[in-house]
């Protein structure tokens, strides 16, 4: 049997250096480039696939070019050309048919659906999950959405995803879809509420794996007691034994000792800490460290019952009626936007940030700061911008929340941040990136559409 060669026309894979030889700045590089064809690659198949879906539309039955082929659709058709999964040929189904040209029943060209998404896709400027979070949010909000503001989101959509992960994308075009459809809100809710349950299921190992599917409101009770539990152990200092014998009172403090385990692994034990509690013991309540759920929305939204709220940690917005049914019920913080607070700035006469603080940074970043950090608040340390030793107050405008890994590469490799217009900015040092690009942390931008 002869082993496929496989051939790449537009670049010589031959003659590119070995990964181990590369400096790490050539190595950055390199990587740039190879998602520079990549993106161009997608671009390519997106149009192909736009081609696909042309000639496999239904109305040309058996005629379609899937049918002939043996496929039931024009997304299997790719699934089976390419060796990919069915999910990604739909992907690129749809973010085809969403950026090429229409055509109505009388045979008039149009425009596509997304203009700016398809010049993007064109361009090859963004990759092809950005493009598919983008058109699929819009889609939904689009029956009920006023046509310019469904423009500006695009726009808004579009160079957010310049600079940005796809994750993060998703989650502001989710925002997006729920701020211009605030009555579709409760709906997609119910829907996710519907959709939770909790499968059980025996490994080959012996260990047993549960896989649980939470709404946003149910989980985040759950995340609470977990990040509550895991923050505790993260904070909690352990020290040796000390060697049996006379005490002495010269002897060195014990130096601590760290946790062995992984965050997963402490997340796994505090599940089971929670159950063995519920059944081992005659009280209802479940002692837990400090946990915090903040929920998040607009005074407006809270008085009237209506719009959408974020719960810290949650990707999915809820509808503004959970968040009140949730307040009647747990111990929330509500956090009110455009509200008055308390005073949170307390300059140089305390060291360490205060709970109020803390809240407050957590509004502000939603967690570690860092961008693609899934941290929540319980897992990270106030960090002083200018340091309090140096003279940095422990104020809002000096403070910002890292977790213990992040924090400490701040420290240790000479990361410069900055806080713009309530945004943290990180420039990396020249080890990191020898062109010092600033990189934006924090919460993604939210958006903002004018109601009549």
């Amino acid at each position: 049997m002869t082993t496929p060669t496989a051939t790449h026309p537009d670049t010589d894979v031959e003659s590119a250096p070995d990964a181990e030889s590369l400096t790490d700045a050539a190595l950055l590089d390199a990587l740039e480039r190879g998602f520079e064809l990549r993106h161009a690659a997608d671009s390519r198949l997106v149009r192909l696939a736009a081609e696909v879906v042309k000639r496999s539309r239904s109305s040309l039955g058996l005629d379609g070019l899937a049918s002939r082929l043996g496929s039931t659709s024009a997304a299997v058709m790719l699934a089976d050309v390419g060796h990919i999964t069915a999910a990604e040929g739909q992907r690129l189904c749809r973010v085809a048919e969403a950026t090429s040209d229409r055509v109505t029943l009388l045979g008039e060209r149009m425009p596509p659906a997304f203009p700016t998404v398809a010049d993007a896709v064109r361009a090859a400027i963004i990759p092809l999950d950005s493009a598919n979070h983008i058109v699929t949010a819009l889609t939904q909000a689009s029956p009920r959405a006023q046509r310019d503001d469904l423009v500006s989101a695009e726009l808004a959509l579009v160079k957010f995803a310049l600079e940005s992960p796809a994750d993060m994308v998703r989650a502001v075009a989710a925002r997006w879809r729920d701020a211009l459809d605030v009555d579709g809100i409760e709906q997609r809710e119910g829907d996710l509420v519907e959709r939770r349950s909790l499968r059980r299921s025996i490994l080959a190992n012996g260990m047993k794996r549960y896989r649980l599917d939470l709404d946003p409101a149910g989980s985040a009770f759950l995340d609470a007691a977990i990040d509550a539990q895991v923050g505790q152990v993260i904070r909690a200092p352990r020290f040796h034994e000390p060697d049996l014998g006379a005490p002495n009172a010269d002897a060195p403090e014990p130096d601590p000792v760290p946790d062995s385990r992984t965050l997963a692994q402490i997340a796994a034990d505090a599940v089971v800490e929670l159950a063995r509690h519920a059944i081992s013991c005659d009280s209802t309540s479940v002692p837990l460290p400090s946990a915090t759920i903040v929920v998040r929305m607009t005074l407006d939204s809270l008085l009237g019952g209506v719009g959408e709220a974020q719960i810290d940690g949650i990707e999915q917005p809820i509808s503004a009626g959970t968040a009140r049914h949730l307040a009647a019920d747990a111990h929330l913080i509500p956090a009110v936007l455009d509200g008055v607070g308390e005073v949170l700035d307390f300059g140089i006469s305390r060291r360490l940030f205060s709970k109020a603080q803390r809240l407050a940074l957590a509004e502000r970043e939603g967690g570690c700061a860092v961008a693609g950090c899934s941290r929540p608040p319980s897992h990270t340390e106030a960090h002083h911008l200018r340091w309090w030793s140096h003279g940095g107050a422990t104020d809002l405008a000096n403070g910002i929340l890292l977790c213990i890994k992040h924090h400490h590469t701040v420290h240790r490799d000479g990361w410069g941040i900055e806080v713009i217009d309530n945004v943290p900015w990180f420039t990396p040092p020249s080890s990191v990136d020898v062109r010092r690009r600033p990189r934006r942390g924090g919460r993604p931008p939210v958006p903002t559409v004018r109601r009549e």
